[in-house]
């Protein structure tokens, strides 16, 4: 298995190989961090790190198939229905959100950071977000490293589950941030649509975002949304009906 992360400050690279190796189910030992840019400057300077897992070999989520079995050329399309999951109960939610708030809590005590955390749970999905951070390392530029963090509880519940975990990671209130200004852009782009005739591809976003999305424009008359390309770079297309 294969990340790259960007973050500042070298205190993340001890609590990715921890975090990594409780993922992986194995020895800190076995996981090896090999740092690209080395030297930078600790409080300003980003350090990409790439974190091989030796072992064990790499589970295989629900959304995509084998490596091997990834077919290459055009992009896939599907429609609503791929980011609809097997639904999960109320108490199964509440397990993913605190073996969510057990893993970032433990990253925060190897980051040496201060942070809270709060747990949302929803109808479908469980949100877990740290406040009180004090800092952005967590967040990174544009919401990168948030993103590499999500990837990381995403690896952890799914393994510990064996399901599709639910839970969405946010620091500070960043994604409820991003949300308004895509929930903005995508009223855009349904009004252009309207206007025009043609479809408008939207920018890539998370299930969870796209999912709102989708909402957003089955509530408009006359139009309808899909799902288009692979992770992370899926994004909503909309176009008329």
């Amino acid at each position: 298995m294969s990340r790259q992360i960007t973050t500042q400050g070298s205190t993340f690279q001890a609590a990715l190989a921890d975090a990594v190796a409780e993922l992986a189910g194995c020895d800190p030992d076995k996981v090896e961090l090999e740092v690209s840019a080395p030297g930078l400057d600790e409080l300003t300077g980003r350090v990409r790190f790439d974190l091989e897992v030796v072992e064990p070999a790499p589970v295989v989520s629900e959304e995509a198939p084998a490596e091997e079995a990834q077919p290459e050329g055009p992009e896939v399309e599907d429609g609503v229905d791929d980011e609809e999951a097997v639904r999960v109960s109320p108490e199964e939610l509440d397990e993913e959100a605190d073996a969510a708030a057990d893993f970032l809590e433990g990253l925060l005590d190897a980051m040496d950071l201060p942070g809270d955390l709060r747990i949302r749970v929803k109808d479908e999905h469980a949100e877990v977000e740290l406040v009180d951070v004090g800092s952005g390392a967590l967040i990174g530029r544009r919401g990168q490293t948030l993103e590499s963090v999500q990837e990381l509880v995403r690896c952890a519940l799914q393994r510990r589950f064996e399901r599709r975990a639910r839970v969405q990671v946010d620091v500070e209130g960043y994604r409820a941030r991003r949300l308004e200004k895509l929930v903005e852009k995508a009223e855009e782009a349904i009004d252009q649509v309207l206007e025009s005739g043609e479809s408008e591809r939207l920018e890539p976003m998370d299930v969870f975002e796209r999912k709102v999305v989708h909402q957003l424009v089955a509530e408009v008359e006359g139009l309808t949304s899909r799902s288009q390309g692979r992770e992370p770079g899926r994004r909503v297309v909309i176009e008329p009906s």
